[in-house]
């Protein structure tokens, strides 16, 4: 009845191996050795070279200019100088420009100065500390219910790698195969982000982080619309069968035994997944990739350090494919496959070509992270504008138009911070008002599921918690430290410039990275000579553009 099981329904690409299994469940035989060779993935040449990476590729221009001609569709124009900064320095860095860095970007007259800036962003220390931000989150969630992990020490381990441009390939081999301490090793907090229930959350999480496949729905019966099946799911899941962890102590200085991290490790274990199909049969299942490869499952194999391998190693294109797609719609608004996370039969590429293109082209680059994003900052869709033109308006899927984002909320409060200097008015650390302000839209922006919100989507809590939030009066506030006292005391030392236009200059630039357009100045001229009171007028000024879409939106 075993066997019976796990034949069941199974595809003719699996069966030379499952009948292999099959001999297996009769006679202990060792076997595995000559399944873990299959011809490397058919796929387009490489086009770059590793250590001669091109700052752009002009492929991604090339064909999505003729999926648009195609189309019938007329793209926008290209973005102005302020909205790209912008765009940029929100992707990379995670924060909108300062005023010194808007002025800076604004006034440079170089015609490649938009290439010169990303080399700019890239160097910039904000850069791991963005990217490590949002793999954190990717990683374990924004909100984990798991008291174990560390994720301040997770989040520093990313952001070592992402400033080291160390490879994605060897970032991802590591986070899978981590052993060690929680607080000393911080990859293994991915691990036990996800540890409970038989290693299931880890299983759908790995192959949806790492593959950008969501198989999470075989654990209980085939996929109905791929080619996956119940075993595929508890293939994967065996092997983190020997997968253990367990609290680690230390003697404080009082001389009592205190709890110092958790420890992941391996047993040895010849274990195979055991699951229960629709018909109540019960499966087994060796460690099994995906693609039918197994591996041996005595007690002397490192199952995780061999999934690592498949999962990682360079001819596994779905690996390059996940990751490229994944840092496409973070960019771009939409990834090539959208949701990022779900490719498969049933979702298909938008431009198939274009993905497989730079999914090998990541590779020959060493899955160099850096290269990627320069690859994606310079191309023609990443600098088009977000306004539409009569064709493209309806455009969701050709990258026609630059796709409107918004914010997330760590954005959201790195870019507060540096508009208003808010966190000098008290004294604070910024890290610390951020873990506060991140909470806060956690608990008041949790959904039904008990997740919580990815970014503000313009809601009326979000709106009241920006408009009159904590946040929100410090950083109009125009105490001594702030931008705003800072912007009023330099108005009235002003020869050259009239005070109330520094004042509506330096406010613009520093909530939206442009200089106020004619109507903007001569209404804010107005409105700011009505009033003695300049710190009063520039502070309502200062909090009508904090709270606007321009401001809140990534355009």
């Amino acid at each position: 009845m075993v066997r019976e099981s796990v034949m069941h329904g199974l595809n003719f690409r699996k069966l030379i191996g499952w009948l292999g299994l099959s001999l297996v469940l009769a006679c202990p035989v060792s076997y595995g050795q000559d399944s873990t060779e299959t011809a490397a993935p058919e796929g387009p040449e490489p086009t770059v070279e590793k250590g001669k990476l091109p700052n752009r590729l002009p492929y991604i221009d090339e064909m999505l200019e003729e999926a648009w001609k195609e189309a019938k569709l007329t793209p926008s124009a290209n973005a102005t100088d302020a909205e790209y900064m912008r765009r940029a320095y929100l992707d990379i860095l995670g924060r909108i420009p300062n005023v010194e860095e808007a002025y800076a970007f604004l006034s440079n007259k170089e015609p490649n100065k938009r290439a010169k800036l990303i080399e700019v962003l890239l160097a910039n220390p904000d850069y791991p500390k963005n990217f490590a931000s949002i793999f954190t989150n990717i990683l374990i969630g924004r909100r984990t219910q798991v008291q174990d992990v560390d994720r301040g020490a997770l989040n520093s381990w990313l952001r070592q790698q992402f400033s080291s441009n160390r490879p994605w390939q060897e970032i991802a081999f590591d986070l899978l195969s981590a052993k060690g301490s929680s607080k000393e090793n911080g990859a293994v907090n991915y691990l036990i982000a996800n540890f409970a229930d038989q290693r299931v959350n880890l299983t759908s999480s790995t192959t949806r982080v790492f593959l950008g496949q969501q198989i999470q729905c075989t654990q209980c019966h085939d996929h109905k619309y791929n080619d996956w099946k119940q075993q595929d799911f508890w293939g994967i899941n065996a092997f983190f069968r020997g997968m253990r962890q367990r609290p680690l102590e230390r003697v404080d200085a009082t001389g009592a035994l205190v709890r110092d991290g958790t420890e992941v490790y391996d047993d040895p274990t010849d274990e195979w997944a055991r699951f229960e199909r629709p018909n109540a049969l019960i499966g087994i299942v060796p460690p099994t990739y995906l693609d039918g490869r197994r591996i041996d499952p005595g007690l002397d194999t490192d199952r995780r350090l061999e999934l690592s391998k498949f999962i990682t190693e360079s001819r596994n294109l779905q690996f390059s494919r996940a990751f490229v797609n994944r840092m496409w719609g973070y960019f771009m608004g939409q990834g090539i496959v959208n949701p990022v996370d779900d490719f498969g039969d049933h979702n298909a590429a938008t431009h198939p070509e274009l993905l497989d293109q730079l999914a090998v082209d990541f590779i020959a680059s060493g899955y160099d992270v850096k290269a990627l994003v320069r690859w994606i900052a310079a191309s023609r869709p990443y600098q088009l504008s977000s306004t539409m033109t009569r064709s493209n308006e309806q455009d969701e899927h050709l990258f026609s138009r630059y796709l409107l984002k918004p914010m997330s909320p760590e954005q959201l409060f790195d870019s507060l911070i540096t508009a208003t200097s808010a966190h000098k008015t008290a004294g604070e650390a910024p890290d610390k008002l951020r873990a506060q302000w991140l909470g806060q839209f956690v608990v008041a922006f949790a959904n039904d599921e008990a997740g919580e919100s990815a970014s503000f989507q313009g809601t009326i809590p979000q709106a009241l918690m920006m408009m009159n939030g904590e946040l929100m009066t410090k950083a109009v506030g125009g105490q001594p430290g702030s931008f705003l006292s800072h912007v009023v005391d330099q108005a009235r030392l002003q020869k050259k410039i009239q005070p109330i236009r520094y004042a509506v200059d330096q406010v613009y630039l520093a909530a939206l990275g442009r200089y106020p357009d004619p109507k903007d100045l001569k209404a804010s001229q107005a409105f700011l000579s009505s009033n003695p009171d300049t710190l009063q007028v520039v502070q309502d000024l200062f909090w009508a553009l904090l709270n606007s879409n321009e401001f809140v939106l990534n355009h």
